[in-house]
């Protein structure tokens, strides 16, 4: 698979930042476009939650308060852009942008297409914790249709690749994009299966064999061993066991420190 695009949610927060440099590094790489996306959430706007919010905070609300919140985001989503903008111009990468209002999982989603390349941070700026309880990585992971990158805080050099693979059709997927990526950082790449049965691999991907619930063992050993990004399939278990049972991407995400590639 090569992508069309790198396309990197922008927010000003650490792990935004973390994002953007995954992004110009994949870019480079690629020789593809990388395309920053800075999305004003749109809820925050709402003059009912601005009222709710001033008797939280004991600030002055007052009729159109939301218009003088609008020109303090834009004011800062410039400044956001124009800094993405030269950092890139000045790597080399071919870099261009894109602002809105809007809720951002659903802007992120609508400005991927199926052959690009997804990458957000995965704790993005909230400014009141707690106020939305859906997180917008999440989100963007089950609503993608393309394959999405989840980057913590930190920059890492990736050196190790380790697939999560169960032999299923998203493995497989997930498998073919998984050598491109070991081929282009020049990493070590190996699959790891939780099970028992027999799994079939191409001779150039050592196979390394857990036993135990595999979300846990995948956790545990994404955290012992020296691994630098983590591939797997999202969400491949079917809706009922994520409804009762919840999903194995789901508790992966939520237990892993390192950048984690979802293939759709």
């Amino acid at each position: 698979m090569t992508f069309k695009r790198v396309i990197v949610g922008i927010d000003g927060s650490r792990a935004g930042w973390s994002a953007k440099d995954y992004a110009f590094e994949i870019g480079l790489k690629l020789s593809v476009p990388v395309v920053g996306v800075h999305v004003i959430d749109s809820r925050l706007l709402e003059e009912t939650f601005l009222e709710d919010l001033a008797g939280v905070l004991g600030f002055t609300y007052y009729l159109g308060i939301s218009q003088k919140v609008k020109e303090f985001f834009e004011e800062q989503a410039n400044a956001l852009i124009e800094e993405f903008l030269q950092e890139g111009r000045q790597r080399g990468v071919k870099v261009s942008s894109f602002q809105t209002i809007g809720v951002p999982y659903e802007e992120l989603v609508n400005q991927a297409d199926q052959e690009d390349l997804l990458i957000i941070g995965r704790r993005g700026r909230r400014p009141i914790k707690g106020i939305f309880l859906s997180s917008t990585a999440e989100v963007v992971s089950r609503r993608s249709i393309c394959p999405v990158l989840l980057v913590p805080e930190e920059k890492r050099d990736i050196k190790t690749l380790c697939l999560a693979y169960d032999g299923g059709e998203l493995s497989k997927k997930a498998l073919k994009l998984a050598v491109e990526l070991s081929k282009i950082y020049e990493a070590r790449l190996y699959a790891l299966y939780v099970g028992e049965e027999d799994i079939d691999l191409p001779d150039e991907v050592l196979l390394v064999r857990e036993q135990g619930i595999p979300e846990e063992k995948i956790v545990q050993h994404c955290q012992e061993k020296e691994v630098d990004m983590l591939i797997m399939g999202a969400y491949s278990k079917g809706k009922v066991r994520e409804l009762f049972l919840g999903s194995v991407t789901s508790f992966v995400m939520h237990h892993v420190e390192i950048p984690l590639l979802l293939v759709k």
